[in-house]
């Protein structure tokens, strides 16, 4: 049996990063995946900057990460009634860190590196089973094409397994929440040339959801929702039905057509109660429920617990424990540092579910520049705890242009 100081379990962005920042701290490493890349995954694409700027910390270039997508120079928002918010220029001749990459190459640009950095990757394995025994974690492990099976066993799990984790289930963290998830379709859609702008339309149907339409290529676009399942609904019906009822999508989409099938994700929101530490174990990115409750994004704070993860294992193993008190300090960082957004979030998610709400504080972002500054900087940042309440907050909402 095969063993490991750290097994990362999910090779997506969450668990490729957390390879990469742990073999940086010299650290003996597995990195395990189902799939083999590169592979496809439900997702809008959007790279903000802030995602951008942390992957070159780990040492990718703008280039090759953009080399595969397109640059955004803004976004545009629409009311259930039309009204339209606008951040950004199309036309804008500076130069952009933010961007789509669509996902098979993004994910697979990452793994590629995280490949080579582990000390064994073991890419289309499924992990059958996870047990913890005598102070260590053993993971049963299936090969998919020829259903070989093999054991690893590790002083420490990272479970980077996605919203349906297996690995938060064996160690019985999260507690399921089905009103604390979103439901995602998407597909691409080839066509004319699209301005270089995200749009964004809170239909009524989809509240508090969304519809995105987001390009990844100038005559390409990313278009998808995000809402609440529901017994009465199918949600390739609805996506049809807003793409031929919706004036403002119709009007962007005007000669494009599709050019892949609908895919669909589950997200699990960042507000999920439970804790995501166990002994010997972490969860980062979805697998933590790490996604914004009103954007739905996810990536960047799959980044961001990849490295602390990476850092309280690493100081946990250098110290010979590895038991659940010597990885709280990995709890008490999520919960100052991640929770707090989230929690703003998912309180204006709770107002979204008003149509008549979501008209009036869209139709106030589109004709009042401090509701436009406070919309986006709630929408596209993680908040620290008792923003709301802290004048400098405010006070760059007031200067923000």
């Amino acid at each position: 049996m095969l063993h490991f100081k750290v097994v990362v379990v999910g090779a997506g962005p969450a668990g490729s990063t957390a390879a990469l920042y742990l073999k940086k701290a010299n650290i003996q490493t597995a990195l395990i995946d189902k799939a083999n890349f590169p592979r496809d995954k439900a997702c809008g694409d959007g790279m903000p900057m802030k995602i951008v700027n942390l992957l070159e910390e780990l040492g990718f270039r703008e280039d090759e990460l953009f080399s595969a997508g397109y640059k955004i120079k803004g976004m545009v928002v629409y009311s259930p009634q039309g009204d339209e918010t606008r951040l950004g220029d199309p036309q804008d001749s500076g130069e952009s860190k933010n961007g789509c990459i669509p996902r098979a190459h993004f994910d697979n640009l990452l793994f590629q590196k995280a490949r080579r950095a582990a000390d064994k990757t073991f890419a289309g394995y499924r992990l059958n089973n996870l047990r913890r025994e005598r102070g260590k974690w053993y993971l049963d492990l299936k090969e998919r094409q020829s259903s070989e099976t093999l054991s690893l066993s590790a002083d420490v799990v990272i479970g980077a397994d996605g919203a349906h984790s297996l690995v938060a289930a064996r160690a019985g963290l999260l507690q399921s929440d089905r009103s604390q998830t979103f439901d995602g379709l998407r597909r691409y859609y080839t066509g004319p040339d699209f301005e270089p702008m995200v749009h964004i339309f809170y239909d009524r149907r989809l509240l508090p959801g969304y519809l995105w339409i987001f390009p990844v290529a100038k005559n390409r676009v990313n278009v998808g929702l995000m809402t609440r399942r529901s017994k009465d609904r199918n949600l390739q019906r609805l996506f049809d039905e807003v793409l031929k009822d919706n004036m403002q999508v119709r009007k962007i989409l005007r000669g494009a057509r599709p050019d892949s099938p609908l895919r669909g994700a589950l997200l699990a929101l960042g507000n999920m109660p439970g804790e995501r530490i166990a002994d010997g174990l972490l969860l980062i990115g979805d697998a933590a429920a790490f996604i914004n409750p009103v954007t739905g994004g996810g990536i960047y704070s799959a980044i961001l617990s990849s490295r602390e993860a990476a850092r309280v294992a690493g100081k946990a193993l250098s110290g010979g424990s590895v038991q659940k008190k010597d990885l709280q300090a990995y709890e008490d960082w999520w919960r100052k540092n991640i929770l707090p957004g989230f929690l703003y979030a998912a309180w204006l998610k709770r107002r979204f579910e008003s149509q008549r709400f979501t008209r009036w504080f869209l139709k106030k972002t589109a004709r009042n520049r401090l509701f436009r500054n406070f919309f986006f900087m709630l929408y596209g940042r993680s908040l620290p705890k008792h923003s709301l309440i802290n004048p400098l907050f405010w006070l760059r909402v007031f200067l923000a242009r």
